[in-house]
């Protein structure tokens, strides 16, 4: 028997729309995270499927196959001080975080996030 990926949920959200959307994170070797998926869903639904009810520990990546923001198709992210997710297009330094307001520099590399199952 095959076994399963360990795969959690990230939810974020596009700093163009505000709108939400989850990313798919599968655990590879040495406590590695890559993000493979992303798929809009309102945050009502998240909650609802417990996407933020966990976290994930590790370093964290965007695989080849990551489509980017469901919303505005940016390939990256960033983790707010707040704690919270959003889609990040590479461009520029300086960001807005959808989620509190707050802005500041990208830089850096998260150590956790707040995840949920995907079972």
């Amino acid at each position: 028997m095959t076994e399963r990926p360990r795969v959690e949920i990230v939810m974020g959200r596009c700093r163009r729309s505000r709108a939400g959307f989850g990313i798919r994170f599968e655990l590879q070797g040495g406590g590695r995270w890559i993000a493979d998926w992303a798929f809009a869903v309102k945050e009502k639904a998240a909650r609802k499927e417990g996407y933020d009810r966990g976290q994930i520990a590790g370093s964290f990546d965007f695989g080849p196959s990551y489509p980017g923001c469901p919303h505005c198709g940016a390939k990256g992210g960033f983790k707010c001080n707040c704690g919270k997710v959003a889609c990040y297009d590479n461009e520029g330094r300086t960001v807005t975080c959808p989620w509190c307001g707050g802005g500041g520099v990208v830089g850096g590399a998260a150590q956790s996030l707040g995840a949920g199952g995907d079972r």
